[in-house]
């Protein structure tokens, strides 16, 4: 009967590990090259797209690639194509939304001339997520002067949920706004802030009377009576949010009383 000779087992078990080791090594060597290989490929098809369709479907390619399409997605952000840059953005927020190269993207956004779906989406990000390097670029948005009406509600919004105090007179105005989106960044940021919303002192919705279809409000002709009451219901909510401002949040409620209306 064969025997087996003990002493050679440690030759034998590093014999299986470099056998085993060298593959994966050369796997992942070959996955990376094929990643690469397939980003250029999804971000060319990016590029030459003519249709929105086409555009989200190379989207949702170069999503699925990660880190692999990273590089020429943060590339893609400067790009000279507006509908490119839109989608390279959007990709950093939806699959990056953290990582340093990509918040430096995302911050640098806030200055592209597509306000609308670059530069409103990039402010609205730095507070969703409580991004304090976001705080002095929002700032400087701000200081700008004349904004887009939604940029600036965004920037005021995130600067909110950023704990920024010298907001709240700003937010509370965005409250009973008569624009739907106003009221409805205005009650995120009064929410970073104190940790209420409008929502909590009796009123049902800041899409109250507003059609929303993507980034446009279809508002009704007429009916003065109708949204007179509106007018009512959403500023008695303002009033009872503002007395308990008074009691619960009196750093808030200062900022308010201290302010030129």
């Amino acid at each position: 009967m064969s025997s087996f000779n003990w002493c050679c087992l440690p030759g034998l078990v590093l014999c299986l590990t470099a056998c085993t080791a060298k593959p994966s090594a050369n796997g992942d060597s070959a996955a990376h090259v094929l990643g690469a290989t397939e980003a250029q490929a999804a971000f060319a098809a990016l590029v030459d797209a003519d249709h929105w369709r086409e555009r989200n479907a190379t989207r949702d390619r170069l999503v699925a690639l990660g880190r692999s399409a990273l590089p020429l997605v943060l590339a893609g952000t400067e790009h000279a194509v507006v509908e490119v840059r839109r989608i390279c953005h959007e990709i950093l927020r939806q699959r990056h939304a953290l990582e340093p190269e990509a918040l430096a993207r995302i911050i640098a956004g806030l200055d592209d001339e597509d306000w609308g779906f670059i530069a409103y989406p990039s402010a609205f990000h730095l507070g969703e997520h409580v991004l304090e390097a976001g705080r002095e670029p929002l700032r400087a948005l701000l200081a700008r002067g004349e904004l887009p009406e939604r940029l600036r509600a965004a920037a005021q919004k995130s600067l909110g949920e950023l704990g920024e105090l010298q907001m709240a007179p700003a937010l509370w105005w965005g409250l009973g706004s008569d624009d739907a989106y106003t009221r409805y960044l205005s009650n995120l940021g009064m929410r970073g802030l104190t940790g209420r919303d409008l929502m909590e002192f009796g009123y049902t919705s800041p899409w109250e009377g507003a059609f929303v279809s993507g980034p446009n409000v279809v508002t009704m002709q007429g009916l003065p009576v109708e949204k007179a009451r509106a007018r009512v219901e959403r500023w008695s909510a303002v009033e009872r949010f503002t007395l308990w401002l008074a009691e619960e949040r009196p750093q808030v409620f200062a900022e308010l009383e201290g302010a030129l209306w």
